[in-house]
């Protein structure tokens, strides 16, 4: 008898996935990636001037993660392109590259620390409000009122025709063993993926039944500013990627986009909600000390 075919589709054909951060050297590959599986995608990030079509099935949007103001004119761009956003992929921060670093938390600025947490933490819970609030809105047309909707007009959108709920966050390796020059940075990602997550983990199939909400954590990313930075110091390499990860390699950018598509089918992931997937090569942790500076 010969095996009954086994179903491999993701199911991601015409869900509307917004991605924040999409224009970043892991996001502009996540974008392609769900391009890739048949997805609409509204790309945002503060690096893009206005709303703009640049392809049938991506709209590259202007939005600033840690205004409200913003990223609501954003979503209203992205909803008039594609609908109800289905699918949300929190990718956007401040993160390594672009914060400042220090040898102590003593030389850190409060300033810094409390910005890298409205924009991580706070632009992480916006997104996943903006996101929770449009389902509640689709819901509630559908079922309540045939008055217009601020955030659909005149449209009624059908809850069941609607696919692949689920936001997923971004963390980080940092969010879970700690960043010596940046606590900033690792306090946000700890933040995002546990507290935040684990609070989401409650309430969104609350506001609907079948949507979840996970997130991943990669570790060092193989991107063009991770091989610059380890040509500019040798040991990073080996610190990061080397001597605390089991597979001894950094990450692809790849990996993240195909691990992040993977959480954001339904038909793939549908009964994974509430979890981190570490995309980390198998971190083990940081490097303590290194040889110059071990204590004798």
């Amino acid at each position: 008898m010969d095996p009954k075919p086994f179903d491999l589709y993701l199911g991601l054909e015409d869900s509307h996935v917004l991605v924040t951060g999409g224009a970043g050297l892991i996001g502009r590959v996540v974008v392609d990636a769900f391009v890739a599986a048949g997805a609409r995608v509204s790309s945002l990030d503060i690096a893009y001037k206005g709303a703009n079509a640049v392809h049938p099935r991506v709209m590259e949007i202007e939005a600033d993660i840690s205004s409200e103001e913003s990223m609501v004119n954003a979503w209203r761009e992205a909803v008039r392109a594609f609908g109800p956003v289905e699918c949300c992929i929190a990718l956007a921060s401040l993160d390594l590259s672009v914060l400042e670093h220090h040898s102590s938390a003593a030389d850190m600025s409060l300033e810094q620390f409390k910005r890298t947490l409205e924009v991580n933490v706070g632009g992480t819970f916006l997104t996943a409000k903006l996101w929770l609030q449009g389902l509640r809105e689709v819901l509630r047309v559908w079922s309540e009122t045939d008055e217009p909707s601020p955030l659909y007009g005149e449209y009624r959108y059908n809850p069941s025709q609607l696919k692949n709920l689920g936001i997923v966050i971004v963390g980080s390796e940092s969010g879970w063993f700690g960043e010596r020059s940046n606590a900033d940075y690792s306090a946000s990602k700890s933040a995002v993926q546990v507290g935040l997550l684990q609070s989401l983990k409650a309430d969104v199939p609350r506001v609907w039944d079948r949507a979840r909400a996970n997130a991943i954590a990669p570790g060092p990313v193989d991107t063009a500013r991770f091989k610059e930075e380890c040509r500019q110091d040798p040991n990073q390499f080996y610190a990061d990627a080397q001597a605390t990860t089991a597979l001894g390699k950094p990450v692809p950018i790849e990996a993240v986009a195909r691990s992040i598509v993977f959480l954001a089918s339904e038909k793939w992931s549908g009964n994974v909600h509430g979890q981190v997937l570490n995309v980390d090569s198998g971190k083990q942790g940081k490097l303590m000390w290194s040889r110059d500076e071990c204590p004798r």
